[in-house]
């Protein structure tokens, strides 16, 4: 057997995933700690001496067990984030919400005739789980004043680790808070990745085995909660002509743009992920 017979065998068991093939090799790579170029290069070979630990780990992802749980971090945005139990691993959709944040930024920091990249932009990054979308902007941005904030202390614990591994000097301020509850000040820029799966959506992941905590998941009943009250109360915590961006369903994106004109922002804008499926929604206020 070669090790693309065996891949292709582990892969043909992966039901629920959308890139099988690609799971598999991910695993292999953790497995044998090797990189992906190598594992790819190996697919000709016959099989010797393959780990117990790959068997393992193909056995969790059948079970549908997410493949950033079993190897322990994921891929965003360039860098690889720890992940687990406590936190939402951070989608590839999401690196969109980093796209706009830095886009919205660079053309707020124009717009204060500072030139772009200006060392007083204020960046919130609300609900912010693994600290992904706040780690890339700084790390884009290093000159920006990053916060994020996560009702979960477990999930910030995540964060900071991550910010003090992949950032050379870490220097991004988090904050325990249920939304805008603890949160002080006002901000040129309001980043938000909050929960948007329906409740009854959400224990139903949970319960088919997902890793990712129901707290990460749970929108409420429609999904929509936690979207709402950040939008008709972010107008509070936004400086002048600030920019209030979010991610959320595609389905959502009309009630939210209704709700965006209803507290008084303006200058709407969407912007759509990779698929090409509107993914995340933003305006400015004052």
């Amino acid at each position: 057997m070669t090790y693309r017979d065996m891949l292709l065998e582990a892969a043909h068991s992966f039901s629920s995933s959308e890139t099988p093939f690609l799971d598999a090799v991910l695993l292999l790579c953790c497995s044998l700690d090797l990189p992906k170029e190598k594992v790819l290069a190996m697919l000709p070979d016959r099989v010797e001496n393959v780990p117990t630990s790959f068997h393992e780990m193909v056995e969790r992802r059948r079970r549908g067990e997410s493949v950033a749980h079993i190897r322990g971090f994921r891929e965003f945005f360039g860098r690889e984030f720890l992940v687990n139990d406590n936190v939402l691993s951070p989608r590839q959709d999401t690196e969109v919400l980093v796209d706009a944040a830095l886009e919205s930024g660079d053309a707020l920091s124009k717009a204060f005739n500072t030139g772009e990249g200006a060392s007083h932009l204020s960046v919130l990054d609300m609900c912010t789980g693994t600290g992904a979308v706040a780690v890339s902007i700084a790390a884009e941005r290093p000159q920006w004043r990053v916060s994020a904030s996560d009702v979960s202390p477990s999930a910030l614990d995540v964060a900071r680790e991550n910010a003090r591994r992949l950032l050379p000097s870490p220097s991004i301020s988090f904050i325990e808070s249920d939304l805008f509850f603890s949160i002080e000040g006002r901000f040129d820029l309001i980043a938000a990745n909050p929960p948007y799966v329906s409740r009854a959506q959400a224990e139903r992941l949970v319960g088919a085995g997902w890793k990712d905590p129901l707290l990460a998941l749970d929108g409420g009943i429609d999904g929509m909660k936690f979207v709402r009250a950040i939008i008709m109360e972010g107008h509070k915590f936004l400086s002048q002509n600030g920019v209030l961006l979010l991610e959320m369903d595609p389905f959502q994106i009309p009630e939210a743009t209704a709700l965006f004109v209803k507290e008084g922002f303006c200058d709407i804008r969407t912007w759509k992920d990779l698929a090409g499926r509107t993914r995340v929604a933003g305006a400015h206020h004052g």
